[in-house]
């Protein structure tokens, strides 16, 4: 036999990269790319995470070094905290990607920072009465005999 013959020819060999490149992945092996760079992650309970992303698991679960809580409200206030290592469910997560470290803190550069625990009882404050909204509408909705998108949490 000769070399040709047990060895693919070096263009499939590239044609298969190819394909792997251009492959857009909709599962956890999307995230390799961004292991070991600086991320925000985006909570289902509408907190949102800084950090360097330092590993994942195929459920998306995360791990995120030097992270940093991250609170805006209105009136461009803002608020963080430091949160060291933090471990992510995949479940929890709604959105995630990466930060330009060279620009990352030109949009803050407007904001006015204040502490954050005044942040975090704003935060829960809004967070309460959009609650309540959501349930009147709800309410309302229900008497009409109308079913709508939002679920109260028990």
């Amino acid at each position: 036999m000769s070399e040709t013959e047990t060895t693919p020819p070096a263009s499939e060999d590239r044609r298969e990269d190819l394909y792997l490149e251009s492959y857009s992945f909709t599962t956890a092996a999307q995230i390799i790319g961004s292991v070991d760079r600086k991320v925000f992650v985006y909570l289902r309970d509408e907190r949102t995470i800084f950090g360097v992303l330092r590993t994942f698991d195929q459920f998306a679960n995360l791990v995120i070094q030097d992270a940093v809580e991250r609170i805006c409200l209105p009136g461009k206030r803002y608020a963080d905290e430091e949160r060291d290592t933090y471990i992510i469910r995949g479940e929890n997560v709604t959105m995630m990607g990466e930060l330009d470290i060279d620009k990352e803190d030109q949009p803050m550069e407007s904001f006015t920072r204040i502490p954050f625990k005044e942040a975090e009882r704003e935060f829960k404050q809004i967070q309460h009465n959009i609650k309540l909204s959501q349930a009147k509408k709800q309410e309302i909705l229900t008497k009409n005999g109308l079913v709508g998108d939002y679920i109260q949490d028990p």
